[in-house]
């Protein structure tokens, strides 16, 4: 008679948590991605600045019903799964360089926050990922508001309620009409799209950052920059003009970036006057005294509690589609 009552709430628990299972992807491709992909080329365009041309690498949905991974580590595939920061990850090394190309249907009417727990599913499937959460104390910077205030331009907030409209439109699959592209060049700070982030570099090491964006976008920047997990404690909630001028660290993520583009064919700071003009007036200041000086924030080296992902194992080579 015990056993038997002991029975029926383990079945209505099972039940339970089958339906609690995320659905699964309608149809998924996972493969190794070609060793030799497209490299991107290093272009140089007016007023000194220098951007890349090339194939994108990495997680994007380029619509709703669709997740694609080109040219990505299984630790970027990681961190669309659950949703955490590059440094969230540890696991073996290999996981941070081997590539893979992936593309998976959505089922439709499923909704687009079901994602990471599906992709969690596939990643279990086609790589075998064991792995598990805790939390470690790691080496961190805490961006706190410095003395006086902060020094950023607010975006008006008609501004961002339509920008978020659109965007809760895309994610629903109803997007916007597409505005005409603005005109090419360097362009102010005021007349950046919401949300985007433009990057200028000198051939003396300075660097400018350029956009309207808010904490969260803020601290993904400095944190590449960094090299260690920039964590938001200015309580500010808003979305602010950013333009951050300062002398690149050339151990970070985008300095090595850059350095594997090489110089920009045909570039020569000698025979470019633009570029020389540029190059002269850039502000010569670390990171760290820049985000003080012109935003009025502070970065403090700290160590801090943080989640983390932890890959116990998996393949290096996924199952067969």
């Amino acid at each position: 008679m015990m056993n038997h009552s002991l029975l029926v709430p383990f079945l209505a628990f099972a039940a339970a948590a089958q339906q609690a299972a995320p659905p699964a992807f309608d149809v998924a491709s996972v493969k190794v991605s070609d060793p030799n992909p497209p490299q991107p080329a290093a272009v140089l365009t007016g007023g000194g600045s220098v951007r890349s041309v090339g194939v994108a690498r990495g997680c994007r949905r380029p619509n709703p019903g669709t997740f694609t991974c080109t040219n990505a580590t299984l630790k970027m595939v990681l961190m669309q799964a659950y949703d955490v920061k590059a440094y969230q990850i540890e696991g073996p090394a290999w996981i941070d360089s081997d590539r893979y190309d992936v593309m998976a249907k959505v089922p439709e009417g499923v909704s687009p926050d079901l994602v990471p727990a599906m992709l969690q599913q596939l990643l279990a499937e086609r790589f075998k990922v064991v792995a598990h959460k805790e939390t470690k104390p790691l080496a961190a910077y805490e961006l706190t508001v410095a003395k006086g205030g902060p020094r950023m331009k607010e975006v008006d907030a008609a501004e961002v309620a339509a920008f978020n409209a659109a965007q809760e439109a895309r994610r629903l699959g109803n997007p916007p009409a597409t505005p005409p592209p603005a005109p090419g060049g360097r362009r102010s700070v005021s007349d950046m799209p919401l949300g985007s982030i433009g990057m200028s570099f000198s051939s003396n090491g300075a660097r400018t950052q350029r956009g309207k964006i808010n904490m969260t976008q803020l601290t993904n920047m400095l944190t590449n920059e960094v090299s260690r997990p920039v964590i938001d404690k200015t309580d500010l909630k808003g979305t602010y003009e950013i333009e951050l001028s300062y002398l690149a660290d050339q151990s970070s993520a985008s300095a090595g970036a850059l350095r594997a583009l090489g110089p920009p064919p045909g570039a020569s700071a000698g025979s470019d006057p633009a570029r020389l003009q540029a190059d002269a007036e850039a502000p010569i200041a670390t990171i760290f005294q820049a985000v003080q000086q012109t935003l009025g924030l502070k970065l403090e080296a700290k160590k801090l509690p943080i989640d983390v992902v932890v890959v116990d194992s998996a393949n290096k080579v996924p199952t067969e589609n």
